[in-house]
């Protein structure tokens, strides 16, 4: 039951001639990126009818978590992918109206954002769709092979330090 990457992995998906001269370490980063790539579209096309975008969902999803007044900063802190200008991407949501930002008073450096009750909203509008898209699109793996698949990737990113 088991294929060989050689005659069905990415290396055929992606038009490789030689997939033998295919470093292991670089099909695993080829494999990424097409799984995100094709895993991720059926959420984003989800996020745009309801009128935000990936990133702004991370954002909201972040303000929820915290249920308390959070600064750009710890946004960023949480975020899943990084961005670049986290101000630009609150000032984006507080315009959607799912955000109000203000000023902190004692450090006038520190802009404090909060999920406003439209926030709050969407977001429960979005938790089961979204759950059930996960399920639907891991269903044909086992939950001990989902729990081994996500263990492997966050080992892979958060490699045990070395006990030499």
């Amino acid at each position: 039951m088991k294929k060989t990457s050689q005659t069905t992995g990415i290396a055929s998906e992606i038009g490789m001639r030689d997939p033998d001269q295919l470093l292991p370490e670089r099909e695993v980063m080829l494999n990424l990126a097409k799984t995100f790539s094709a895993l991720s579209q059926p959420f984003d096309e989800m996020f745009k009818e309801h009128g935000i975008t990936p990133v702004q969902y991370n954002a909201l999803r972040i303000l929820r978590g915290h249920g308390k007044p959070v600064s750009v900063y710890q946004i960023g802190e949480n975020m899943v992918t990084r961005q670049s200008d986290l101000p630009r991407l609150v000032d984006r949501i507080v315009a959607l109206g799912f955000a109000e930002k203000k000023r902190c008073e004692e450090d006038r450096r520190v802009m404090w954002v909060t999920l406003t009750r439209k926030g709050k909203a969407l977001l429960k509008r979005l938790d089961e769709p979204l759950d059930e898209l996960h399920r639907e699109q891991l269903k044909h793996l086992s939950r001990e092979q989902v729990k081994q698949l996500s263990d492997l990737l966050w080992l892979a990113r958060n490699p045990e330090p070395s006990s030499e």
